[in-house]
């Protein structure tokens, strides 16, 4: 009897040290866990992780309405499908901006002049002979345009959401205003000689390359009852691959904002 219970003692004390060499190894074998608080990652690097082709994009235009509604042209016949494209905020990298420029169509920028390219994208497009509009929230003083005008070589114009108090600030300047929104009042621009353009719809609130291309067609199909329009277009790659896409198609002649209905 006795001699068993010394049997079961050693058997019970060998199962102990089988046991806590397993779990010896098992720890050996995985790296120990590590706790700790991580910042979320951004929507961007969320979409990019999960493979996303299609996201919404939010920024200074998204609340805008797509299509500014506008009366359609007493026109018996189709017109020619035209569109301007005018293609801000820009600024914020001249390597993206500069892509557009490849396009070889007419153009219009929208600068930022906080961003930190702003004056290489707006040389860019001087040398392109494109339009280059400076984005500004008030109406500039005569001292801001003239060292606006000094800083980017000359400018065509501004450009704003908010129109009140520019007719009289860009009057006698020979420079245009670019209407973001498109609801700006006419009568206060053309009463004071100040070129205004406005904008007629903006085509990539998502950033799908098959919905900003289905936009673009829809302006240019709009642009046909009601003359040309001028589109938004944001400095994206996948607003460049549509655009490039679109213009390949020849469904729609681009044409230089300067060039109305």
């Amino acid at each position: 009897m006795r001699t068993t219970i010394v049997s079961l003692a050693v058997i019970g004390l060998a199962l102990v040290a089988i046991v806590a060499g397993y779990v010896s190894g098992e720890a050996g074998a995985r790296p120990p866990a590590i706790a700790g608080v991580r910042p979320a990652p951004s929507r961007e690097v969320v979409a990019v992780l999960r493979g996303a082709s299609d996201s919404a994009v939010h920024d200074l235009f998204s609340n805008d309405d797509v299509v500014v509604e506008r009366p359609a042209m007493d026109a018996a016949n189709w017109l020619p499908a035209r569109l301007s494209i005018v293609v801000g905020l820009c600024g914020n990298s001249s390597v993206i901006d500069a892509q557009f420029l490849r396009l070889g169509v007419p153009l219009a920028f929208d600068v930022d002049p906080s961003g930190a390219d702003a004056e290489t994208t707006a040389k860019y497009a001087h040398a392109s002979g494109d339009l280059v509009f400076v984005h500004y929230e008030h109406p500039p003083r005569a001292a801001e345009i003239a060292s606006l005008r000094k800083r980017f070589e000359g400018i065509d114009g501004f450009a704003s959401r908010d129109p009140s108090g520019m007719p009289r600030a860009l009057a006698r300047s020979g420079l245009a205003f670019f209407d973001e929104r498109g609801d700006a009042l006419e009568t206060p621009f053309r009463d004071t000689g100040v070129t205004l353009y406005q904008r007629d719809a903006t085509v990539d609130d998502r950033t799908a390359r098959s919905y900003v291309g289905f936009m673009l067609a829809r302006s240019a199909m709009r642009s046909e009852r009601q003359g040309r329009l001028v589109v938004l277009v944001r400095p994206l790659v996948s607003s460049l691959d549509a655009l490039e896409s679109f213009e390949q198609t020849r469904s729609a002649q681009i044409v230089p904002l300067t060039q109305g209905t």
